[in-house]
């Protein structure tokens, strides 16, 4: 028997058998089908031994065309190995190779043709593509190769330029219908700056008879470059361009890529009427197509036609409630005209969608609060303070919110949680402003001591912050604040008085100031000062407040003029119809048994005089019925 090479095929068969038996016989019926396709055997293959080799079966012998197309393969594989380790010249020999072998190869013989040039052996790339071209004369790129060739290694050469229009401008007769020559002609006058005969030669292909919308496509493309036309310019002063575009879109038929590209050159033109009828043509047929939506809204967009635009995009999100991208146009175009209560659920779809950071929960907050939206706000900051629990700007927002919804115990809870959270990360936020509103929060449910603690760390605050005074308005705000607290709940009457005027001072042209200022001479028992005051808060206020027509009212009624109290105290009425407080007081004046108080310096009322009031001062209306500021 012969010696066979070391892991040989008997070799490997004797090692099944030993090791694995049992698998030997299943594997014998899965080849006994192949040896009844012809009743081939080990026998009739390639056998390779020590020095030895036994040609295959005659009935598996390659072909002269097979051997050839084999070995071309081969060494075409071999080429893009050892160029692609560097090895420039044993590449390039390893690709002629295959051109002896496959002539037909063009595109190779270009590569092998620039592989020669750049090792300086331009004489022997120049030969190679004519030959090529020779073996290749019914392929316009064979010719291309050689044009392009000339002009990149011969335009130092006339000659060699010359030639290279030559052979560009015989492929445009031999090849009339193939848009590639034309794109290489014009690349050629283009770079002689012959920009009248590229337009020429761009005519004269626009004038062929030729129903291949890719043909009218390419040329389209061709021509705008030609004719230099720019992003966003419409062309017109080249009707030949979009002649040439409105042939491909004719001889498109259903076929939505022609249809969409021709769109997109009449979007990029700025012809939007015309870019619109063609991407709604193909959305009729391709409803689903998002990005064909997309373009369409730009169009729109383009056109200035802001409604359609919103239309559009709202279609998509139907279709993809999960496109933050849309979402955000979406809210973008909701807030460029302060429709901010629309785009606030489009802003929280799309951080939903792309789990938005803290600042842009934060920022989204804000806009809910600064839209009223409170109800929204509350649900939507919690989720925040939840998804970022260092975050301080989450109860910090709250605190907004619920107070906008006059929630003030839940409110004071989240202004506890913002202190405990801001201490280390953003001490800036517990300012004077940020007390002022903690206070005003306890104020509201009747803590008092709780408010008066806090208005006093207020003015603390703005002491140490505004040394110099500048923040006029909020000053004022906040000592008539705390002043109206005392006053209402009979309590620092007279301190309460100097915070207030104070607070006159600064602003003296402020209605709700006034009107403070009134009701403390009220509560000291200077009637005509109060009717004075609280008539001139009366002319500063924009819109009438009810609490200040009831406190004009009563004034009146202490002076005696029963007549104007009853006209004030309608008007208050009629403001606000469903406060008891106000109906029973306007029963009591036209009925004259609504009590007097005693005037500041006046003896105290005789027994047998008018009847002593059954409220006091002190049992004026409840805190917070009014709005201080």
């Amino acid at each position: 028997m012969k010696a066979v090479q070391q892991g040989g095929p008997i070799m490997l068969v004797h090692r099944c058998i030993v090791a694995y038996a049992p698998g030997v016989f299943f594997f014998l019926i899965l080849l006994s089908p192949l040896r009844g396709e012809g009743d081939r055997v080990l026998e009739d293959f390639a056998q390779i031994y020590v020095n030895e080799y036994f040609e295959p079966d005659e009935r598996l012998r390659l072909s002269g065309d097979s051997q050839k197309k084999s070995r071309a393969l081969a060494n075409y594989a071999l080429g893009r190995g050892l160029e692609a380790r560097g090895r420039a010249e044993e590449a390039i020999q390893a690709y002629t190779r295959v051109l002896e072998d496959q002539p037909d190869q063009f595109f190779l013989a270009r590569k092998t043709a620039y592989l020669l040039a750049r090792a300086g052996e331009q004489g022997e790339a120049l030969t190679l593509l004519e030959k090529s071209l020779a073996s290749n004369s019914d392929k316009p790129y064979a010719h291309i190769s050689l044009s392009e060739f000339l002009a990149t290694y011969q335009a130092n050469d006339p000659a060699g330029r010359q030639r290279a229009f030559e052979v560009s401008e015989k492929a445009v007769t031999q090849f009339p219908d193939e848009p590639a020559v034309y794109e290489h002609l014009v690349k050629l006058y283009l770079s002689a700056d012959r920009r009248e005969d590229a337009r020429r030669l761009v005519s004269q292909a626009g004038a062929r008879d030729n129903e291949d919308p890719f043909y009218w496509l390419r040329l389209g493309r061709l021509a705008a470059q030609v004719w230099a036309i720019r992003q966003g310019a419409a062309p017109a002063d080249a009707a030949v361009v979009n002649a040439i575009y409105a042939k491909a879109f004719d001889f498109a038929g259903t076929n939505s890529g022609v249809i969409e590209q021709v769109a997109d050159y009449y979007h990029a033109t700025s012809q939007f009427d015309r870019a619109i009828a063609a991407y709604v043509q193909i959305i009729g047929t391709e409803p689903d197509r998002i990005d064909l939506r997309e373009k369409l809204a730009r169009a729109y967009g383009g056109k200035g036609d802001a409604g359609k635009v919103l239309e559009t995009l709202r279609e998509i999100v139907e279709i993809d409630s999960q496109n933050a991208d849309v979402h955000k146009q979406i809210a973008g175009i909701y807030m460029r005209t302060e429709r901010f209560k629309e785009a606030i659920p489009h802003l929280q779809s799309a951080l939903a969608i792309t789990k938005g950071s803290a600042t842009e929960y934060g920022a989204l907050g804000r806009m809910m609060i600064e839209s009223k939206e409170f109800e929204v706000s509350v649900t939507f900051l919690t989720e925040a303070a939840y998804l970022f629990p260092e975050s301080p700007d989450f109860p910090f927002l709250l605190t907004f919110s619920l107070g906008g919804l006059e929630r003030w115990e839940e409110a004071i809870e989240q202004f506890k949680a913002a202190i405990a959270l801001s201490k280390d990360a953003q001490p800036q936020l517990l300012n004077e402003g940020f007390y002022f509103r903690y206070a005003a929060a306890h104020e509201r449910i009747g803590n008092f001591k709780e408010a008066e603690e806090l208005f006093r760390k207020t003015m603390e605050l703005i002491t140490r912050n505004d040394p110099n005074g500048e923040n006029v308005e909020f000053t004022a705000t906040v000592y008539n604040y705390l002043g109206y607290m005392w006053i209402e709940n009979d309590m620092n009457i007279d301190e309460a008085g100097e915070l207030i005027k104070i607070a006159a001072d600064l602003q003296p042209g402020s209605g709700a100031i006034a009107d403070s200022l009134g009701w403390f001479y009220f509560k000291k028992g200077k009637f005509e000062q109060a009717r004075d005051e609280l008539l001139r808060a009366e002319s500063l206020l924009e819109e009438m407040d009810a609490v200040i027509l009831d406190h004009i009212a009563q004034a009146f009624y202490q002076l005696g003029d029963q007549q104007k109290a009853i006209e004030y105290m309608e008007k208050a009425v009629e403001l606000d119809s469903q406060k008891e407080e106000f109906t029973t007081r306007l029963k009591e004046f036209r009925d004259g048994t609504a009590r007097r108080l005693t005037p500041a310096g006046a003896d105290p009322a005789p027994k047998d005089a008018t009847p002593a009031p059954k409220e006091t001062p002190a049992e004026m209306p409840a805190p917070g019925e009014t709005a201080p500021q």
